[in-house]
């Protein structure tokens, strides 16, 4: 049997849709992690709610299992590369508004650096490391503006390296979806007690509608102990 383009995209939608994080933080604690910390259904809030380890895992699930593999396959399968970026767009898609859980989902972070490792992007890959893992993790502490700052650069990144047009058009997709998801995710949190564009601002530049991450973060433990 033949698989068509189009089944191969709605088939990587429907898999980066299954909402990893909130199932493994329902079996783990009994939560809904949705209610929990920044209410993101991803590996950063699942990790301050459960532990470090259950972050990493499931952040490489939702990193190779929803991000690379699928790719892989459609590249196996014969497909174009403009099909292996809809997939990979895709992919991101579903788990950023999952239909499993009414449309709420995670960053897609992890995913968008699986689709780089399938399209073997190790240049981009390495200054992400840099970026978050050296100046933004260990040396300030707080990823969400360096994370911006590589969502908006990767479009720019993959054509002066040389990148198929097809996949320098997919990463200029992806940071509109990216940044839409900043914007809009779980937007109800802190209504009434920050403005409107404070909030517009605070979510574009650190993903959360205030500076402090340390408020923002814990506020499911500190509520839950009141």
């Amino acid at each position: 049997m033949t698989i068509t383009p189009f089944a191969l995209i709605v088939g990587a939608y429907l898999f980066g849709a299954i909402p990893t994080a909130y199932l493994v933080a329902r079996w783990l604690r009994g939560i809904d992690i949705r209610k929990y910390g920044s209410g993101n259904i991803g590996a950063s809030n699942l990790s301050e709610h459960t532990s470090k380890w259950v972050g990493i895992l499931l952040g490489t699930f939702d990193s190779i299992g929803k991000g690379t593999i699928p790719i892989v396959l459609a590249n196996l399968l014969g497909q174009s590369l403009a099909i292996q970026a809809g997939v990979g767009l895709a992919a991101v898609v579903g788990h950023n508004w999952s239909p499993y859980l009414r449309f709420t989902g995670g960053r897609g972070i992890a995913t968008t650096i699986g689709i780089m490792f399938a399209f073997v992007m190790w240049k981009e890959v390495l200054l992400g490391i840099l970026l978050l893992g050296i100046i933004g993790s260990w040396w300030l502490k707080d990823t969400a503006f360096w994370t911006f700052a590589i969502v908006v650069a990767l479009p720019g990144l993959a054509y002066f390296f040389g990148r198929p047009p097809e996949v320098v058009n997919l990463f200029a997709a992806l940071a509109v979806v990216l940044l839409v998801k900043r914007l809009t995710g779980n937007w109800d949190w802190q209504r009434g007690q920050e403005g409107r564009t404070r909030v517009f601002i605070s979510r574009l530049l650190w993903d959360r509608d205030v500076r402090g991450q340390e408020e923002w973060t814990r506020r499911g433990i500190k509520e839950k102990a009141k």
